[in-house]
């Protein structure tokens, strides 16, 4: 063994160089040693720590060529360990420094701004007013409160399962609801003699904190899932240091209210100095979210990137070019960081879009198969519709109607779709359900059926549109089935054998999390019992 010894480098939890260790023979000259770890670019001076008969150990540590230098780097590693999550870089996605710092800026300003508004209020609840009463004022803010937990629970109960895979657009909302609620406060004191149009306008106001309050820890919770990495990252630990974050901002914002807020008293300066910060809210919250590159699919995400892998493969959808499924190849796929830089951060809910400034061809849903039984034509029966879905086992059913659409012009096209067990097609009492899973190279199987189920209601209505010039209008009962067994072809080419899951794997997509293209509220499944054959009615 040569008598260079061992070298070892010690680094924090931060991947930052904090020491290194060197194990010398006893037979070693120190001065070699010394001259060797002097001329390092790591470090400019050698502490002797202990010797003995046998070895003696030496170890160097981080020292800059100035000490000034030296105290700002260890400074800076400190806030680090403090405000970052341990690991980082490492530890978080690409986009977690982003977004987090135009989620400061956003946080500063609305702490400033909810300093306006709850002077406000307490000068609507009597602050300062000799004939007002302690009584009124419990009073007041009891009815904001009650009313604030109940637009709470109503807006859980009603969008809560929506809230992860539109976390970008609810993230954004909720400051849009905040901020309203904020300018409630401030004209509550403006109706001091009316009594209740004040109470009505505090009603109000807690009712749009306690929502915003629910879409932001909501959507909060979903990007912290989507910031950490899954291997080197702690959920908790990211969303622990989010809170020292907000924490240390919000009293910054509060000191600087402070100071600021006992020079903003007339109307002029009140509401000027309000909207600039509304402004800087509402705009630094929008770059926050634009910056997030989401690997998962929800519905404005699976338009843009089946709508282009479609426009790569077949551009007139022909099925005659989908039949080999070697066709959806990852260069066809657009990468979650080009989706990105295209997603419109308040898309409408539901809406079938071309790509991501394509034509809007219609609006579709995910739910309720009664949904689905409503819109079947009169000559169609329930058992007709499954035995046409039944043949692909594709877990799931749809069909469509075309209409117009209250606000829109022109005419588009309506789909609804339910999900389906089929169960086993020679077992009338089996409880397994038996649909083709999409299986990615690692073997696990992916779910597949919600996903399928949009794409086809995507390509339905493409197909509609492109064929009966744009309107949508379908003149036969023959024509939509073959609308529906066309497009539902297509998708199964695609989906065929993990062809398309396994494509997205490779781009980036992440498959295997959560519900993404369900409606919000309940989405009951149906499984069918026994056989299923086109001719009975």
């Amino acid at each position: 063994m040569e008598n260079s010894g061992l070298y070892l480098e010690e680094r924090d939890a931060n991947g930052n160089f904090s020491k290194a260790f060197y194990d010398i023979p006893h037979d070693s000259e120190k001065t070699s040693i010394s001259t060797q770890v002097a001329s390092s670019s790591l470090t400019k001076r050698i502490i002797e720590v202990s010797a003995n008969d046998k070895k003696s150990y030496q170890y160097a540590s981080i020292a800059g060529r100035r000490p000034s230098a030296s105290r700002m780097l260890r400074m800076l590693q400190f806030l680090i360990s403090v405000f970052l999550p341990t690991g980082y870089p490492d530890s978080v996605t690409s986009d977690y420094i982003n977004y987090q710092i135009y989620d400061s800026i956003q946080a500063f300003a609305s702490t400033i701004a909810s300093l306006i508004g709850n002077r406000a209020v307490l000068t609507a609840v009597g602050v300062g007013d000799k004939t007002a009463t302690s009584t009124s004022a419990m009073f007041i803010t009891g009815l904001q409160e009650t009313i604030g937990r109940l637009a709470t629970i109503s807006f859980a109960w009603r969008f809560g399962s929506t809230l992860e895979q539109e976390c970008k657009k609810f993230r954004f909302i909720a400051d849009l609801v905040y901020n309203a609620g904020v300018i409630c406060d401030v004209c509550a004191p403006y109706f001091s003699t009316s009594r209740s149009v004040k109470i009505l306008f505090l009603c109000c106001s807690g009712a749009l904190k306690a929502v915003c309050g629910v879409m932001a820890n909501g959507s909060r919770a979903a990007l912290t899932q989507h910031f950490t990495d899954s291997e080197r990252g702690s959920i908790s630990d990211v969303s622990a240091k989010d809170a020292s974050q907000e924490t240390v901002i919000s009293l910054m914002g509060m000191l600087f209210g402070a100071i600021l807020v006992p020079f903003v008293n007339t109307n002029t300066e009140i509401w000027a100095t309000l909207l600039i910060l509304i402004s800087i809210h509402l705009t630094t919250n929008y770059w926050a979210v634009r910056s997030v590159i989401m690997e998962t699919l929800n519905r404005q995400r699976t338009n843009a990137v089946f709508a282009y892998l479609m426009e790569k493969t077949s551009p007139l959808m022909m099925e005659s070019d989908l039949v080999d499924c070697e066709a959806v190849l990852p260069s066809r796929i657009l990468s979650p960081n080009e989706v990105a830089r295209q997603e419109r951060v308040l898309e409408s809910d539901g809406l079938l879009r071309w790509g991501s400034t394509g034509p809007v061809l219609g609006y579709a849903s995910i739910g309720s198969f009664s949904a689905v039984c409503r819109m079947l034509p009169s000559e169609m029966s329930v058992r007709e519709l499954l035995h046409l879905f039944d043949d692909a086992r594709a877990g799931y059913v749809l069909w469509f109607e075309h209409g117009r659409v209250r606000g829109r012009k022109g005419s588009y096209v309506t789909v609804r779709g339910a999900l389906v067990d089929f169960g086993h097609p020679h077992d009338d009492d089996s409880e397994n359900y038996d649909a083709k899973p999409d299986v990615n190279s690692a073997t696990e199987t992916v779910d597949t059926r919600e996903l399928r189920a949009w794409v086809h209601a995507l390509y339905l209505a493409k197909s509609v549109r492109a064929l009966h010039h744009g309107s949508g209008e379908v003149a036969s009962l023959t024509a939509a089935r073959e609308h529906v067994s066309r497009t539902l072809r297509i998708v199964d080419a695609l989906f065929s054998d993990g062809a398309a899951a396994e494509a997205l794997r490779i781009r980036g997509w992440d498959l295997t999390r959560g519900r993404t293209m369900v409606v919000s509220g309940s989405a009951p499944r149906v499984r069918v019992h026994g056989h299923v054959t086109s001719g009975e009615r």
